[in-house]
């Protein structure tokens, strides 16, 4: 595992990472750190992912270790066996962000281990399986895959305790930044949309709409692994500049100071130069990685490319 204290603002460095867009690396890498709203450090989810941190999967390439590598497997198998619960409990409670160490306890945790003992460390585990797993009077029939079954990913099973492919990781990580991607999306939205009612619905279901439009339409909805490329993070310019002035368009309502840049109207925008546009695409990027951290104090989960380009 990479270490607690690694720069979440640049990007991670090991081959079962995702490949990282560069406008959207250069726009995190930028963040004003020293721009942060007090009043985030009170919000019920400061500093919280709704999935984890695809960085606590990975082992610096720097350490070649082998017994390093096999870092990835002790993390990917917990979170393999949450996943489907997890994306279920979603669906009825939408505000299950946590805290980046209960998610570090959890995939750390030995799963078949009791958890009755009586010390700090147990009595941590115990209250973060409490906290993730969801409890069985609640969720009928809702249960994690077992702990000595095999893993399974898109329908396909891997053997426990085996590193799976370096393709099939990276697809997991690549899942957890666009999960992540868009729950953060929305809930930035929610608390920098100015004049937005937030017990209004149809104003809700309006900024929803509007945020689809920054994906792939099965994207938002439910994410899928993709045979290539798409929306924000395709290869060719011309197919994610739609995704691009969608972004710009739900951030154009956002609160505070913008780029000048964004006083442009829709038909502008669409009308830019291919340089223009590709400068645009940088400072659309940055805005949003600046605003997260502003508001959410933390650097943000960014969409990555799931291929590897000649831009990687």
């Amino acid at each position: 595992m990479q270490p607690i204290g690694r720069n979440k603002f640049f990007p991670l460095d090991s081959p079962f990472a995702p490949f990282s867009i560069p406008a959207w690396s250069a726009g995190l890498q930028a963040v004003d750190q020293s721009r942060l709203l007090e009043a985030s450090k009170t919000f019920i989810h400061y500093g919280h992912y709704t999935f984890p941190d695809p960085g606590l999967f990975i082992t610096p390439v720097a350490d070649k270790k082998a017994a390093d590598r096999k870092a990835p497997v002790q993390y990917i198998e917990p979170w393999l066996r949450l996943r489907d619960t997890w994306l279920m409990r979603l669906a009825k409670e939408p505000s299950l962000a946590t805290s980046n160490q209960h998610w570090r306890t959890f995939l750390a945790a030995d799963l078949k281990a009791p958890t009755d003992g009586r010390t700090k460390a147990a009595n941590r585990i115990r209250n973060t399986l409490d906290l993730i797993i969801p409890q069985s009077d609640t969720y009928s029939g809702v249960k994690m895959r077992k702990a000595s079954g095999p893993l399974v990913w898109q329908d396909k099973e891997y053997p426990p305790g085996v590193l799976p492919p370096e393709g099939v990781i990276r697809e997991i990580l690549w899942e957890l930044y666009e999960l992540n991607f868009i729950r953060e999306l929305v809930s930035l939205d929610r608390r920098a949309c100015a004049e937005l009612d937030l017990s209004d619905t149809a104003q809700l279901l309006d900024r929803q709409t509007k945020i689809a439009k920054c994906f792939p339409i099965e994207s938002f909805q439910y994410v899928t692994i993709p045979s290539r490329n798409r929306g924000l993070a395709a290869d060719d310019f011309s197919e994610r500049s739609p995704c691009i002035t969608a972004l710009f368009l739900v951030m154009k309502s956002w609160r505070g100071d913008q780029p000048k840049i964004f006083e442009a109207s829709e038909e502008n925008v669409r009308n830019f130069s291919r340089k223009a546009a590709e400068s645009f695409e940088n400072l659309v990027a940055k805005y949003y990685c600046q605003q997260f951290f502003t508001y959410f104090g933390r650097a943000a989960q960014i969409p990555h490319r799931l291929f590897a380009t000649k831009d990687n």
